[in-house]
């Protein structure tokens, strides 16, 4: 594609095919970039500002030794594309890729945390309730890209990002390739994906891989948690490579006495050394855990667990976090997301209420974990008032997520009193207590009356209540009502191309372009994702 930058743009100069590696300031296409936070085999990678939408993503630039090498260059874009398929949750995402002014690049998601390796150096070994956390969310998303017929085949905590706000995403799926791709090679340079301490066995053998493969690592990295440490060390590579292939792991159970025997048995299982003997599907492990949850919290423990831990980063001064427990709140509603994710999928619409079945907890907490628990459940939600009328911290969540759940459905003419009632009821939360409520009060009016066929009443909603329509998005609203408020922006800058004359500006080779966007209502799998991931490090006024 062409370069909107000139060659004599002295912000293009330094980094246009003179085969060094950029600097802070350059620009790259539309990418502005500040600075670099990373570097792979292949890759560096850069925190950039897209100037065109006003964020910043992580760009990941092709060396500059191999961008003249085809080879390299073929396989950095086959990544590239099979990384931009995958839309989920706990997989970073891939905006687009490309090449300008000389550079071939990746665009992605910036996650702003830590990783679980630099967590497990501060912590040690995990409980068994914050690892259970972490693992749902893994194997959520690994049974995601093994639906798309890829494999990550470097799955290790380097490459498992915690966010502060205590999301759990798979990174570098740009690494990944197709299943009966090409095999690896444990001594040949510059091939061998596979770290050794979590390779799997048919890796160190440089055979055919699948998401077996990947459930292996997985295992390991589960062991890594759990135990402190990997199973497996050695003084040289190919020393642990073999461990892989001919010695058991030491003994989980006897290293931690106190996890439950199942939790101990499913890293055993993904632990085996034959593929065959292992769980077929990352699907097959969240059911397993999902047991070992249930058997938990019916014994009174995951309601009690404390994940304040999980704060993975100092918080920036703009982001205060004044309620520890927004933390608990919020990776108790991502576990239920993971291992409920396929049920989900093939279910569409919002599930019918269940009055009967959502018993009373002893306290309003109690009762809005129990919800998160049961996933997609209205009357579990509004259950927290029914119970708890009084109660003025958890009742408004609850409403929350109510209202999130209706507006998946906001196109239902069925729906529209019951999304109006709820926009004013959680507005009259921000106004007795935190203005947050009533800013998602307004993001979710605009987002009803914009599908309600009212555009322009929708942008007159955002500006009216000091959302502006262009330039970044305030730092207060995040996650679903993020992808709320973008939409109704989105809406309004198509339109003014339209009147225009001028087409919606796109890339149709971007991975991704054609899609349906991550919370449209007509596709209810998507939106019932993305309704779970709640606003964090919320400015609580």
């Amino acid at each position: 594609m062409a370069s909107p930058h000139p060659v004599s743009d002295p912000l293009a100069d330094p980094v246009a095919g003179n085969g060094s590696s950029p600097s802070p300031g350059s620009r790259i296409g539309e990418f502005s970039l500040l600075r670099m936070i990373g570097k792979g085999g292949m890759a560096e990678v850069w925190l950039a500002e897209q100037t065109s939408l006003k964020r910043n993503v992580a760009l990941k630039l092709l060396k500059p030794e191999l961008m003249s090498d085809p080879q390299y260059v073929k396989r950095f874009q086959s990544e590239a594309k099979a990384a931009g398929g995958l839309s989920h949750p706990n997989i970073i995402a891939v905006y687009s890729i490309g090449q300008e002014d000389g550079w071939h690049f990746l665009a992605q998601e910036y996650v702003q945390g830590a990783t679980l390796k630099s967590f497990l150096q501060r912590k040690g070994a995990l409980d068994s309730l914050t690892a259970l956390h972490i693992m749902r969310q893994v194997a959520s998303a690994l049974q995601a890209a093994a639906e798309r017929g890829i494999v990550h085949r470097d799955i290790k905590p380097e490459n498992i990002m915690l966010t502060r706000k205590g999301e759990v995403k798979v990174a570098d799926f740009g690494l990944a390739q197709l299943m009966g791709g090409e095999r690896l090679n444990l001594t040949q340079e510059g091939t061998t994906m596979g770290t050794p301490l979590y390779m799997s066995p048919e890796q160190v053998n440089g055979g055919k891989v699948d998401q077996r493969s990947d459930i292996y690592s997985f295992g390991v990295t589960c062991y890594h948690m759990l135990a402190g440490d990997t199973p497996f060390r050695g003084e040289t590579a190919i020393a642990v490579a073999m461990q892989h292939l001919q010695t058991p792991p030491p003994d989980l159970a006897a290293r931690r006495p106190d996890i439950p025997p199942a939790l101990v048995s499913i890293v055993n299982k993904m632990l085996a050394k034959e593929p065959a003997d292992r769980y077929p599907s990352a699907q097959a492990i969240l059911a397993d855990l999902k047991k070992v949850v249930r058997a938990q919290r019916d014994a009174g423990e995951a309601d009690s667990i404390e994940l304040s831990v999980f704060e993975v980063t100092e918080r920036a001064p703009s982001l205060p976090v004044r309620r520890p427990w927004l933390i608990l709140s919020l990776l108790s509603l991502l576990v239920a997301v993971a291992s409920a994710a396929i049920g989900w999928w093939t279910h569409p619409g919002v599930p019918a209420s269940q009055g009967a079945s959502v018993r009373e907890m002893s306290n309003a907490q109690q009762q809005f974990h129990h919800a998160l628990m049961l996933v997609n459940n209205e009357d579990a939600f509004a259950a927290v008032e029914r119970y708890f009328p009084n109660d003025r911290s958890w009742v408004p969540r609850a409403d929350e997520q109510l209202l999130l759940l209706y507006l998946k459905d906001v196109q239902n003419p069925a729906r529209r009193s019951t999304i109006e009632k709820q926009i004013s009821k959680l507005n009259r939360h921000g106004q007795s207590g935190s203005r947050q409520y009533s800013v998602e009060a307004t993001i979710a009016k605009a987002y009803a009356q914009l599908h309600w066929g009212q555009a322009e009443l929708a942008q007159t909603t955002l500006t009216a209540n000091n959302l502006a329509l262009t330039g970044p998005a305030p730092e207060n609203v995040q996650g679903a009502w993020l992808r709320l408020f973008e939409e109704v922006r989105a809406a309004r800058m198509q339109s003014r191309e339209q009147n225009t004359g001028r087409p919606p500006a796109s890339n149709s080779n971007a991975p991704g372009a054609n899609e349906t966007p991550a919370w449209q209502p007509r596709n209810p799998p998507t939106g019932t994702r993305e309704a779970a991931r709640q606003t964090s490090n919320r400015r609580r006024t």
